[in-house]
């Protein structure tokens, strides 16, 4: 007979709740196996599939299960699962300092879109719902392996979920592997479950061999656009492509992004510099964030030569300088069109620049933190600094 324990805990509305925790499974390790049973104080415990409907939320207060009505009107910050599973282990070095963690993975994402995701995973009533849940948040190009310290990302959340709702082993499985071809991770915890485990072992040979073929592509696309410097490391997550070149490299933009033929977001680093560009409809490149304290030049050939325009970080916006006003007013006398496929912030090349600046409005404007900086100081880091293409390129420090 197995050892068996009820624990009860609170949520913010004073509502009680009980988990039935099997101890035996527990002291062998097996936390997602030790949750038996969940159900309110007095009442007849149900299986972790059912979900109780939330209340209402009032002062943004999170409650264990949050139901479809709290999503339609206020922020779920998608936590149900921490308050069963506990909250991811932590490194003994945060992620954005642990040298293991991948440089997209160091970009951290809003809180409040993962927490959107992330709620629909709980609130899925049967296996179709979490397939969509899954389906929507591919669809709109987030992150499967995104996360702040401490906390899941959306990939593993989907996981600690088909355990929730105890799902079968041939639907989670279709899970699973719809992750892994977006390129899904898993924390060692998760994996460490029998279960999970086998599930992975058997998804990952066949999957990795499509994984890399997609890596090499885009290894191919990156250094066929390297003019000068190199390549040096690549990732998907996704829509999202991370390509990161040499501190000196000098790199053409399009030739890149050909190898993303879905619709999605391309984040470019040379050195310690970084811009997202994502890749639009016809072609279209629209220019849409810098990292914090970056600035970059792009060079754009035209009828008199090459134009240099730079990028630079202020607070929340991106600031547009042209480096040669001279060549720029002889190129709006001739009404000649600069960067024809290019967009800054979804405005044209000539509007940008005539404008000064455009709303930062990409990945790293997500986590923003005011942050001063001088116009002289960024501007004169830019005297050796080139970047060229429409064909714009552009180069880092």
């Amino acid at each position: 007979m197995s050892n068996k324990i009820i624990v009860p805990f609170g949520d913010k509305e004073g509502g009680i709740y009980e988990l039935n925790v099997d101890l035996d499974k527990l002291s062998k390790g097996e936390m997602l196996n030790a949750i038996i049973g969940i159900g309110r104080a007095n009442q007849q415990s149900t299986f972790v599939s059912k979900i109780n409907k939330a209340k209402k939320l009032v002062d943004k207060e999170v409650v264990p299960f949050p139901g479809r009505e709290v999503r339609e009107n206020q922020i779920n910050y998608g936590k149900g699962l921490d308050y069963i599973y506990g909250t991811k282990p932590l490194n003994d070095q945060a992620e954005d300092l642990n040298p293991f963690t991948s440089a997209l993975q160091k970009i951290k994402p809003s809180a409040e879109k993962l927490s959107w995701f992330k709620s629909a995973v709980v609130e899925a009533k049967n296996v179709n719902e979490l397939h969509k849940a899954v389906d929507e948040a591919l669809a709109a190009g987030a992150r499967l392996n995104a996360c702040n310290d401490g906390e899941w990302s959306f990939a593993e959340y989907v996981v600690l979920g088909t355990h929730f709702h105890r799902l079968e082993k041939s639907d989670r499985k279709k899970l699973i592997r719809k992750l892994m071809l977006s390129g899904a991770e898993f924390h060692d915890t998760l994996l460490q479950n029998k279960l999970i485990g086998e599930i992975y072992n058997e998804l990952q040979p066949k999957i990795q061999p499509q994984i890399d073929k997609q890596l090499e592509e885009l290894g191919k696309a990156g250094e066929s656009a390297v003019q000068e410097g190199a390549l040096i490391d690549l990732e998907i997550d996704n829509r999202t492509f991370f390509v990161e070149f040499s501190e000196d490299s000098k790199v053409e933009v399009a030739k890149v992004l050909k190898a993303n033929r879905e619709l999605g977001s391309n984040i470019l680093k040379i050195g310690n510099n970084a811009v997202e560009v994502k890749s639009e409809k016809g072609g279209i490149r629209n220019y849409t964030d810098i990292s914090d304290g970056s600035s970059v030049m792009l060079e754009f050939p035209t009828s008199v030569g090459k134009l240099n325009i730079i990028l630079y970080q202020e607070a929340d916006q991106v600031q547009v300088r042209v480096a040669n006003k001279e060549m720029w007013a002889e190129l709006q006398k001739r009404g000649e069109e600069i960067g024809k496929n290019c967009l800054f912030g979804r405005m044209k090349v000539k509007e940008a620049v005539e404008k000064g600046n455009f709303t930062r409005c990409g990945i790293w404007s997500e986590k923003y933190a005011i942050k001063e900086v001088s116009n002289d100081e960024v501007l004169s880091s830019w005297v050796n600094r080139v970047c060229g293409g429409s064909k714009e390129t552009f180069r880092g420090l």
